[in-house]
């Protein structure tokens, strides 16, 4: 019997923080402060630990170095209950690495160091197989080679999970490239580099309408930040707002939400449910000091909604009642 769990597969980069008055321009230097290495990881152990803390059986297969970076971020995992029997190591190469300065008005500007993510190959995804096959979705983010991201796909619709990929950071792909993607989900500056047009010029609805003509896909989700997000299910689209909320920083705020969405869609809700979802849980994580810190369990996000007034979709909200039940008697 398959066990129907959530496979994750992406990268881990250790984020090293500092806050800046401005980013630089070209040669030039600004001064910054409050440096430190934060619990803050790559997008697919973001999403991993996000997803274990929603209560998702979880597994993580990627690729970090043999060094203490690794092996801090491994122990994140292992914390939140994610299953790492596929994380692999480098015996070459540090863990991946990435530099992120944060504004005064707590929007990031970040670099990346892929580290052993640039080694994580066909031959890691074939010794996971077996998780593959018991899979329910599979969760595949970019930070990591695009054919091994690609063939990770392919993978996963042989054995029947539902795929959900988040391009970032986006490189130009062939047409046929998201043949076995089930769910594109992209930010405007990554559906922009994916169509090869300018950024910031096309609305998010022609984005994601030339996303499903350009590439075949039925179901794309463009993400909006502080505006929400724009959702396209065949020919039914509708933008939803974001729930409004000040801000404390929004580092790690796109892999939470790709953690609400695919809580919804694996107890069963509609696209734009389940993108309603991960709106909110995006909500609680800007809220909150912090990358990982700002990942809410089930019974935070509930918090966070009752507090705030809003609202969860009905058929979300008896999951989370249900679910938070069993684990108080548990």
């Amino acid at each position: 019997m398959k066990s129907k769990g959530v496979v994750v597969v992406g990268s881990h980069v250790q984020g090293l923080f500092m806050s800046v008055s401005r980013f630089p321009g070209p040669d030039e230097t600004v001064l910054g402060w409050d440096f430190k290495e934060a619990f803050d990881g790559g997008k697919g152990s973001h999403q991993a630990i996000a997803c274990a803390r929603l209560g998702l059986p979880t597994h993580f297969v990627g690729r970090i170095g043999q060094d203490r970076l690794g092996n801090i971020g491994a122990s994140w995992m292992a914390e939140a209950g994610v299953d790492l029997s596929y994380l692999s190591r480098s015996k070459q190469t540090a863990t991946g690495c990435g530099f992120i300065m944060i504004n005064p008005d707590g929007i990031p500007a970040i670099t990346t160091a892929m580290g052993a993510n640039a080694e994580f190959s066909h031959e890691d995804i074939d010794l996971a197989e077996s998780v593959f096959s018991q899979a329910k979705q599979v969760l595949i983010t970019l930070e990591i080679p695009l054919s091994t991201a690609l063939y990770a796909a392919r993978l996963a619709k042989q054995h029947g999970a539902y795929t959900i990929l988040t391009p970032g950071p986006a490189e130009p792909v062939p047409s046929n490239g998201f043949a076995d993607v089930d769910l594109l989900v992209p930010n405007e500056n990554e559906a922009s580099t994916l169509l090869r047009e300018p950024p910031n010029l096309q609305e998010p609805g022609w984005l994601a309408e030339r996303l499903q003509e350009s590439f075949g896909l039925k179901q794309v989700i463009v993400t909006l930040g502080a505006k929400g997000a724009y959702v396209a299910n065949g020919d039914t689209t509708k933008a939803l707002p974001a729930f409004k909320i000040s801000a404390v920083d929004t580092p790690g705020a796109g892999d939470c939400f790709i953690s609400g969405l695919a809580f919804g869609l694996y107890y069963g809700a509609s696209l734009v449910d389940a993108a309603t979802f991960g709106c909110l849980t995006a909500a609680r994580s800007v809220s909150v000091p912090g990358s990982i810190p700002s990942f809410g369990t089930l019974a935070e996000i509930a918090e966070f909604a009752a507090v705030n007034r809003f609202e969860i979709p009905m058929v979300l909200r008896a999951v989370m009642d249900l679910t938070t039940t069993s684990t108080v008697k548990g």
